[in-house]
């Protein structure tokens, strides 16, 4: 596992202002994801997006975590019906001609 893949936590935090609690509730929450390398915790590119978005939501709009954790079953619920009702519709196209 190679670190120059991932971005280093305590870095991130440094620069962003984060803190580092923060990125602790992630993880209880299993919210994202982390690898350890050389005793140093590491996430993968594609979490900061999201630590960016759930950080929003609690500082801008006063959301706890478990109202988060709410909120992204929710959102991942209905990113699942959406992709079934396109492979229906898809489904369906095939009958309409």
């Amino acid at each position: 596992m190679n670190s120059e893949d991932y971005i280093q936590i305590d870095i991130y935090c440094q620069q962003t202002q984060t803190p580092m609690k923060f990125i602790d509730d992630l993880l209880e929450f299993e919210m994202i994801e982390v690898q350890q390398i050389e005793n140093k915790m590491y996430v993968e590119p594609q979490f900061i997006v999201e630590i960016e978005r759930i950080y929003r939501l609690r500082e801008d709009l006063g959301i706890n975590m478990e109202g988060i954790d709410t909120l992204n079953h929710m959102i991942k619920k209905v990113n699942r019906l959406e992709q079934e009702l396109k492979q229906l519709r898809d489904r369906l196209t095939i009958y309409e001609h």
